[in-house]
């Protein structure tokens, strides 16, 4: 049987945490007069929510823009790392001329617009040229396989 914890908000302003089936006293003032907020599945739940509760509103607003701008960051991260091989693939296609000629120049442009900055478009190049993918059909050029 799982325990169902309660988040209350005491008389005093202060917030805290309780079982559910328990007597319980606000460890600021002392007082069991108290609202509850919330019920909660899990002490680590509760926890959360006394801090969030707790937290001055002002402060409270910065944490939660700082916490978005994170995750924003790696989120922008991720789908870079996620992208991965195909998505430099797919560069290399849409950097490769009409003549079917790869041009270092031109894929280190479109690699920078895309904001990428590993792995470099010589990199690129030479692990396809390993794998098979490319030839050389100059100094500064290939042609796709």
């Amino acid at each position: 049987m799982d325990e169902v914890w309660i988040l209350v908000k005491c008389i005093c302003g202060n917030s805290f945490g309780s079982r559910k089936a328990s007597f319980s006293s606000c460890p600021r003032c002392g007082s069991s007069k108290g609202k509850t907020q919330r019920e909660l599945q899990s002490p680590e739940s509760l926890a959360e929510a006394v801090a969030a509760s707790n937290l001055p509103s002002q402060i409270s607003q910065e944490i939660e823009s700082r916490i978005a701008a994170e995750q924003s960051r790696r989120a922008t991260t991720r789908e870079k790392v996620r992208g991965g091989p195909e998505a430099i693939h797919r560069i290399m296609r849409q950097s490769t001329g009409s003549d079917g000629r790869l041009s270092i120049k031109k894929l280190s442009s479109e690699l920078e617009k895309e904001g990428y900055t590993e792995p470099s478009a010589e990199q690129a190049i030479g692990q396809a040229e390993m794998e098979g993918i490319l030839y050389r059909a100059d100094s500064e050029s290939w042609y796709w396989l």
